[in-house]
């Protein structure tokens, strides 16, 4: 396993599940209306990682509702099974630097996830598979 591997095993993924219980706790309704949105199918999300533009790393996250069970490194296989547009394929393009700056503000986005995101949204760039 290499260093951003573990950056994404080891710290991204339990990053995010602290901050998913941070909003949980703040705003139980959303979270129970997007995870009964996502329950009961086979949902992945992508996440590819770039160093100074260039791709360094590729992943795919396994969903349950809105729990991280499986992620695997290496490949970018999206797959979203949305009642209204069908199967999307989102994935999100992310230079490390700015994941590294997002972990290390967790006490921010633990706070206020609604306000501390806006400040990292210009440094991620979603995008569908065709």
């Amino acid at each position: 396993m290499n260093d951003l591997d573990r950056l994404i095993l080891d710290q991204f993924v339990p990053f995010r599940e602290r901050v998913l219980a941070a909003v949980r706790e703040k705003h139980p309704y959303l979270l129970s209306m997007i995870n009964a949105f996502l329950a009961n199918k086979e949902n992945r999300v992508g996440m590819q990682v770039t160093e100074n533009g260039q791709v360094v790393g590729e992943y795919t996250f396994h969903l349950a509702g809105i729990q991280v069970v499986k992620t695997e490194s290496g490949k970018l296989e999206s797959e979203v099974h949305h009642p209204f547009l069908g199967v999307v394929k989102p994935y999100v393009l992310v230079e490390r630097a700015a994941l590294e700056r997002m972990i290390a503000d967790e006490a921010a986005f633990s706070a206020d996830v609604f306000a501390a995101l806006p400040k990292y949204l210009p440094e991620l760039t979603i995008k569908f598979f065709g």
